[in-house]
């Protein structure tokens, strides 16, 4: 009896010693968009505030999420709208105090490089009896099916809310539904052709948005053309006081994050005590030969890494190969003009407040009205907003207005540029180096970069606790709450 009360003494010493072994986390966030927003957040929420991050961003906290000025008004430049259902972008509102932007009612028309094809009437009755005329019942099948698979996707929140993380794109899409993995490697045009889709709809309704949304065809995979099309079937919004509000409060609000003012240029991979650790290397932006340097348990990358970014970030003394990053970012210019525009070059005998194009040789893939980002004001906008593939000379613009008064321009690496070629994205690139922006290869939305960003907070959590504790790190341990899957 006496000897099984000293083992069990024992045991309970070595188990509050072992777990007093747990030090606070250094963390590097490399980035300052929305991810690394989101990451900060849930990382913040899963170690109870015990950690210290350093968050690297050379320009403006928001990343793509920026706003431009013309007059005295800001206007969003970057990712402008948000769905009704994108469920982390609703509670990071509402943690925040902020408010939904008011909206006004607008009409659009689709555009095939000579006409437009179809327009919104006034009238919802009008408007609903010419899209059946042109395209039948179709597009209420095409809604249910794009509704299903959101409904599908939503599933993320749930698997996330069990405490589940995933090491690659893959193997978070087969959670959430076995079949989504096939639908990055066929084209949207293909899939809903297979689907029983008449060529018009998906050259018109289909191509349209995607023009807009990512200046791209519907040669892209399935997912991100589902996507693109949930925007059809839901009610947006956006941040009143412009999106970029967001990760700003949600990075500057967070008192465990210090804001480093400066761009990464290398990261080093060390080893101490068979432990990772990670020596980042960067700069100031005004004295680029001024390298500084410091030592993290865990990084975070947020940030695109495509050799197509103009700030790279080199990789140094990795035990295995070198890390690469395949791929290319689409550039989208946004185009501000404050004019009148000129519906006869669209064949219009009226103004309409947006015209999307279906035809991607058009010099431009949508013009429209533009808000402030506090809302419409009392005075009609004649701000109007174009996106394009390349930069738009003055007298090119002049085919599309009346008069021009003022023209700002703003140029992106937006996206990932799409194709059904079979990726292998990890949002686990080694132990204790992670990639956030890994999920934007399903699709990039603000909403895409919080779902990637928790994913890969739980993933950081789960591991460095991971180095404290004698249990395996294995991928079917159930009865932990934060569970890695390979």
């Amino acid at each position: 009896m006496h000897r099984y009360f000293l083992l069990l003494l024992a045991s309970f010493l070595l188990k509050h010693a072992f777990s007093s072994k747990i030090q606070t986390p250094k963390i590097a966030v490399i980035g300052g968009g929305i991810g690394a927003a989101s990451t900060t957040h849930f990382l913040t929420e899963l170690f109870n505030n015990d950690l210290k991050i350093d968050l690297y961003e050379a320009n403006k906290i928001g990343g793509r999420l920026a706003t431009i000025k013309i007059d005295d008004n800001e206007y969003e430049a970057g990712g402008s709208i948000i769905h009704q259902e994108n469920k982390y972008m609703q509670e990071f509102l509402h943690l925040l105090g902020m408010e939904h932007r008011p909206t006004r009612e607008q009409r659009f028309g689709i555009w095939d490089g000579t006409e437009v094809v179809f327009q919104e009437s006034d009238s919802k009755i009008f408007t609903l009896i010419k899209l059946i005329y042109r395209y039948g019942i179709q597009p209420f099948r095409l809604n249910s099916y794009i509704g299903s698979v959101l409904a599908d996707f939503n599933k993320i929140y749930h698997l996330q809310n069990e405490g589940r993380s995933f090491v690659n794109v893959t193997s978070m899409l087969t959670a959430i539904n076995e079949k989504f993995p096939k639908l990055l490697q066929v084209s949207v045009k293909d899939h809903l052709l297979n689907l029983g889709y008449a060529e018009k709809l998906i050259d018109e309704l289909v191509e349209a948005p995607l023009l807009v949304d990512y200046g791209q065809t519907t040669s892209v995979h399935s997912f991100v053309g589902c996507v693109t099309l949930a925007a059809t079937i839901g009610d947006l919004w956006a941040v009143k006081g412009g999106n970029k509000k967001v990760p700003e409060h949600l990075i500057y609000r967070n008192v465990n994050v210090n804001v480093v003012s400066s761009y990464v240029k290398k990261i080093r991979y060390l080893n101490e005590d068979d432990f990772p650790i990670y020596e980042v290397q960067y700069s100031n932006i005004d004295d680029v030969n001024n390298v500084m340097k410091n030592h993290y348990d865990i990084v975070i990358l947020a940030t695109p890494l495509t050799e197509d970014q103009k700030m790279q970030i080199t990789f140094e003394e990795f035990p295995a190969d070198g890390l690469t990053f395949s791929g290319e970012y689409q550039t989208t210019v946004a185009t501000f003009v404050k004019g009148d525009l000129n519906p006869n070059y669209f064949g219009l005998e009226e103004e309409l407040d947006s015209v999307l194009s279906c035809d991607s040789n058009a010099q431009i893939h949508s013009v429209g009205k533009v808000d402030t980002v506090e809302g419409p004001t009392k005075i009609d906008s004649k701000i109007w907003k174009i996106f394009s593939n390349a930069s738009l000379p003055l007298n090119v613009l002049h085919n599309f207005f009346l008069n021009i008064e003022e023209v700002k321009e703003v140029a992106w690496k937006a996206y990932p540029r799409y194709s059904t070629n079979i990726r292998l994205d990890k949002f686990k690139l080694y132990d204790g180096l992670y990639h956030v922006n890994a999920i934007e290869w399903i699709a990039s939305a603000m909403e895409m970069s919080a779902i990637g960003g928790r994913n890969v907070a739980i993933l950081a959590h789960r591991e460095f606790l991971q180095r404290f504790s004698n249990e395996p790190n294995r991928s079917d341990i159930r009865k932990d709450k934060y569970k890695v899957e390979l």
